[in-house]
């Protein structure tokens, strides 16, 4: 199998790709520590271009694949992708009429980098492929056990 990519917008004009390339504690089993992967980001968008290792979490793909495929059948509404140290988050809207827009802020360091903000927009039929890819990525670094449960204070 290759590696899972998520490509938001065209390759062909602006893009941004997320590609998830090792987990960042392959010896931790739990939930917090065992679901960091280690993801190239690569982004063309306009003048500007770039790539970054950002450390993302499993679970913030499964979240923003479960959230696309909703926005898949209604065709209304918003889901995110927003990673926990602030690397990357995605801002999927629709119009309601098949329209998507994207608004993206890329980190190039956890919490306090250098920031790109750009936007893609597309339609509908990109979506099946965008979900075939989240997909992927599940299957190639599925979550791994299950947030704790909180204790009351």
């Amino acid at each position: 199998m290759s590696d899972p990519s998520l490509v938001i917008g065209s390759i062909n004009s602006k893009w941004l790709r997320i590609t998830p390339l090792q987990r960042a504690h392959p010896q931790c089993s739990d939930y917090w520590d065992g679901n960091w992967v280690n993801s190239s980001v690569e982004i063309s968008v306009g003048a500007f271009t770039g790539k970054y290792i950002a450390c993302l979490r499993t679970d913030e793909f499964r979240t923003f694949r479960i959230g696309l495929e909703r926005l898949y059948q209604t065709l209304d509404g918003k889901t995110a992708f927003a990673s926990m140290e602030d690397w990357l988050a995605i801002e999927i809207a629709s119009d309601g009429l098949g329209h998507f827009q994207a608004k993206c802020t890329l980190r190039d360091a956890a919490g306090i980098g250098n920031t790109l903000k750009c936007e893609f927009k597309f339609d509908q039929t990109e979506l099946p492929c965008m979900l075939r890819s989240l997909r992927s990525i599940d299957e190639a670094f599925p979550v791994i056990g299950e947030l704790p449960e909180q204790r009351p204070t």
